[in-house]
């Protein structure tokens, strides 16, 4: 078998990838929401690996790897590797989970990431206590997540004032889109408001949902050090990306370590970080107690559960990202995750936005996503492929070749 094209099209928001094969099967992935701009580099990618034989997924990766980078620009070698997965378990028959070593479980723990509750008891939680509540209602519905992340604090624009920060001042170009990093360090009143917006949120969450706080990157050290410290009687799942995450494209093992070495509160890292070798720093000196690799990043499947194996060795948790990496994406997690060590706690679901995505593929079971867990499928390959006719309602109008 020898991959004879690669291809990328529009549908709604996200990028989609079909690599062919002179076998007539075909392989499927997405590319996260709002990212035409890495349309021109799966050309780039597909010159590299025309002729390879796609069930050879290390052979046709190594072509590539040398060649990607920090978030967003691994996420085509990486959304390349999930379709190649997906044509190796079309070829052997098999669903992606058995060619990764098999399942250690029936179904995989995940938390809200990008699902929308469509009717949250508060359209506006504006109050820690309100978004404390409509947390608890993540739970109280079908889909009843047992864990929540929300995002807050320098996550969250406009949470902080300038006048919260000792040197936080905006500097706005006109015309310019740049995604501009922001935090300084606290004062002392939006410290204290801080930790104390934390303990009242707590306090309606209580320990009927694990709680993951999503806080930035924008904090200097010692202000993660000191919110850290004044919640460790809460159990907090984690504090993520304080330091850096997200874009940032870098690790910053060493600040984290002394972070991590001060609290008991867990730490948490690895979005935005691509392949194995820029978690060692992380992992070997346990800077973070939780890394969380996204597989539309990281370089593929493969590399997260190589990372997850390397991180159990440690000691150190795993919790994948996962947001707006589509359909495919959540198959992918849940092949990959199904297959980890004791040390996974969950990942983040993709959320499937908008509905229509369901309605233009084939294969998600019903009532997939159920009391916080969603159930392994064994269809072959990813186990999820598209309804042709259906998705040519949503193709862009110059993408009306991808599927022939």
């Amino acid at each position: 078998m020898k991959i004879t094209d690669v291809k990328a099209a529009k549908i709604g928001t996200n990028i989609v990838i079909r690599v062919i094969t002179d076998k007539g099967i075909d392989g499927y992935s997405q590319i996260e929401s709002e990212k035409d701009y890495l349309l021109p580099i799966v050309q780039y990618f597909k010159s590299m690996i025309i002729g390879c034989d796609p069930t050879n997924v290390e052979d046709v990766l190594r072509r590539m790897r040398r060649l990607g980078a920090f978030k967003p620009w691994g996420k085509v070698l990486s959304s390349i590797e999930i379709a190649l997965w997906d044509i190796a378990g079309k070829e052997a028959g098999l669903p992606v989970y058995k060619l990764l070593g098999g399942k250690v479980r029936d179904r995989v723990r995940v938390y809200n990431g990008s699902f929308i509750d469509p009717n949250p008891p508060y359209k506006n939680a504006d109050t820690p206590e309100k978004r404390g509540e409509n947390i608890l209602h993540l739970n109280e519905i079908q889909e009843g997540f047992t864990i929540v992340k929300t995002g807050v604090f320098w996550h969250e624009p406009g949470y902080y004032k300038a006048s919260d920060a000792y040197n936080s001042y905006e500097f706005n170009v006109e015309g310019s889109s740049a995604l501009l990093a922001e935090g300084s360090l606290l004062k002392e009143s939006a410290l204290k408001e801080s930790i104390e917006y934390l303990k009242r949120l707590k306090k309606v969450v209580g320990d009927k949902v694990g709680l993951a706080l999503d806080i930035g990157p924008g904090f200097m050290p010692t202000d993660v050090i000191r919110i850290a410290k004044a919640i460790e009687p809460y159990n907090i799942l984690w504090l993520e990306d304080s330091i850096a995450g997200d874009y940032t494209p870098y690790t910053m093992a060493s600040v984290y370590r002394d972070i991590t070495r001060s609290t008991s509160t867990p730490i948490h890292t690895g979005e935005q970080i691509f392949l194995r070798q820029n978690f060692m720093d992380l992992i070997e000196s346990h800077a973070v107690d939780v890394v969380g690799p996204d597989p539309a990043d990281v370089g593929g499947i493969a590399e997260l559960k190589w990372i997850s194996e390397y991180a159990n060795l440690h000691g150190i948790i795993m919790a994948p990202h996962g947001t707006l990496d589509g359909v495919f994406g959540m198959a992918a997690l849940t092949h990959v995750c199904s297959t980890m060590p004791n040390n996974f706690i969950a990942y983040e679901f993709p959320g499937i936005n908008p509905d229509f995505w369901l309605d233009i593929t084939e294969g998600v079971p019903n009532s997939y996503l159920k009391d916080g867990h969603v159930a392994v499928w064994d269809a072959p390959g990813l186990g999820v492929t598209f309804n042709v006719n259906k998705a040519l309602r949503y193709i862009n109008t110059e993408d009306k070749n991808f599927f022939m």
